[in-house]
């Protein structure tokens, strides 16, 4: 009977161990296979010249990599090392110099500036008495975005700051998100002011140099002098031209003026998932950076565009939802032609940054690498996300194409000014905005530059003219004061509102 009783024992020990090599789950893949390929194909299919990327993952830096061109026409590879403009991706930054001033015990988060600042003023009264720092870097002080105050504008810092008393509120404080970038300008006066040191030279002391951020550039001046960093793009009827660097964004700097690498980016996420410290450097306080982290304020109008997004709300310098379920923290950033994203998952301990240097396709490319990331880390179903990027670039432009549609039908046949063609000439100017000249045509348009920038204007109705170039599609009202004569003309600018500019009477 024994080899009957053997065979059996043979039998079912085979069976068992048939049967846990099939339950077992095959081992894990490696979520970097594959991701470069992916990177590669998305470069072509939304046609980026240059892009570098990093990933980092428990306080290690796991991958770092420049992809297409820096400099076309020289035919320069982007590297992991190449020097891109992060553009608002510079709010994180600029909110932790806040909380290592509260570290200090220099700052408190809901004291109002005002104490801190004497001269802080906007044009409403409530606003300037009562808000706080944490106001300041997290777009809820009423006041809109108004960046054709400086943009292009021949404007420093300290000039910027002091007409914010010009520039009028379009909401309550408190009542509603509007993304602001003079009010993170703000913020770094205020850092100025406490510390007694320029923003540039405080965030190299206390965060970049700590971080070893040190090809990191925080003016252009100082980015020229770098020998590697990427030019920008735009798309000319299927070529590319480049940018250029005339928008004067180093006078908002704390809003978005540093430049920085892939690898020098991947330091800043890994202090951020380690709680505010790098290697055996604690850059700012774990209480005081979860400050940076926590939402004050719902992130309207309020859209989850796809079923995988929560609602978005806004903490100090971070925009913070969901992801397919996962709590994620990240910025865009954009500024002549420059598009980045950074983002993190603060439980999974994971991260990525992405730099490119075009805007013609917006977020789209960025957000198609950042998904594709989140998925192969989170372990998730990967989901092609690139038919759908292209299903909401296509909705963009046909809401565009439709707004100069019905812009076209509301407009009045058949009416003319009210005064001759020379009336609604001369020199047109704002205590905020500045000025600029209308000269006219004899065509019945007229040409004007503002902040060194051409546009013209033609007729659309009654008084009212319209913009093309950096004023395109805006509409201008002229006033006609109590003498008959053209007294100032009202521009209704997009996220600032109405703004009056007088005619100077000579």
């Amino acid at each position: 009977m024994k080899p009957r009783y053997s065979f059996v024992f043979l039998f079912l020990l085979t069976f068992v161990t048939f049967a846990q090599k099939k339950n077992t789950p095959p081992p894990p893949t490696d979520p970097l296979t594959g991701f470069d390929a992916f990177v590669n194909q998305m470069l072509v299919e939304w046609r980026v010249p240059g892009a570098s990327v990093a990933i980092v993952k428990d306080g290690k830096l796991l991958y770092a990599k420049g992809y297409g061109f820096k400099d076309i026409k020289k035919n320069l590879p982007v590297t992991e090392n190449t020097l891109f403009p992060i553009a608002s991706c510079t709010k994180s930054f600029t909110s932790a110099a806040l909380a290592i001033l509260a570290d200090e015990g220099k700052l408190d988060w809901n004291k109002p500036i005002k104490e801190y600042l004497p001269d802080f003023q906007l044009q409403d009264e409530f606003a300037t008495r009562t808000v706080a720092a944490r106001d300041l870097v997290s777009h809820r002080t009423g006041l809109p975005r108004h960046d054709l105050t400086w943009l292009y504008a021949n404007l420093g810092r300290q000039s910027l700051y002091q007409n914010l008393k010009y520039l009028p509120l379009s909401k309550p404080l408190y009542a509603q998100y509007q993304y602001n970038n003079l009010m993170f300008m703000t913020a770094g006066v205020l850092i100025e002011r406490l510390s007694g040191k320029s923003w540039e030279n405080f965030l190299r002391e206390k965060i970049l140099q700590p971080l070893g951020m040190n090809q990191t550039a925080l003016t252009y001046p100082e980015l020229f002098q770098k020998e590697d960093y990427a030019l920008s793009y735009r798309d000319s009827n299927g070529q590319w031209t480049e940018q250029g660097f005339g928008s004067n964004v180093d006078a908002i700097g704390p809003a978005g003026s540093i430049k920085s690498n892939a690898v020098e980016m991947a330091n800043w996420l890994i202090m951020q998932l380690n709680k505010g410290k790098f290697g055996d450097k604690q850059i700012v306080s774990a209480a005081n950076l979860k400050e940076n982290h926590t939402p004050q304020i719902i992130v309207s109008p309020a859209e989850a565009t796809f079923s995988e997004l929560g609602y978005a709300s806004y903490g100090m310098g971070w925009s913070i939802n969901t992801y397919r379920g996962h709590l994620r923290l990240a910025h865009n950033g954009s500024i002549e032609g420059y598009r980045s994203q950074m983002a993190f998952f603060p439980n999974d301990n994971i991260g990525v940054v992405i730099l490119t240097n075009t805007g013609a396709v917006d977020y789209y490319f960025v957000n198609a690498v950042c998904n594709y990331f989140s998925d192969k880390w989170l372990s998730l179903p990967v989901i092609d996300w690139t038919p759908r990027l292209k299903t909401a670039q296509a909705e963009t432009k046909a809401k565009q194409e439709k707004a100069k549609l019905d812009n076209a039908s509301k407009r009045k046949n058949n009416t003319a000014p009210s005064h001759i063609l020379d009336s609604y000439a001369g020199t047109f100017e704002h205590p905020a905005y500045g000025t600029f000249v209308l000269e006219p045509k004899t065509d019945g348009t007229y040409v004007g530059a503002f902040h060194g920038l051409p546009f013209t204007l033609t007729h659309y109705h009654y008084d009212i003219f319209e913009g093309t170039g950096i004023f395109d599609q805006t509409k201008f009202d002229f006033k006609i004061g109590p003498t008959g004569e053209i007294e100032r003309v009202t521009l209704h600018l997009t996220n600032a509102g109405e703004i009056d500019f007088q005619k100077v009477i000579k």
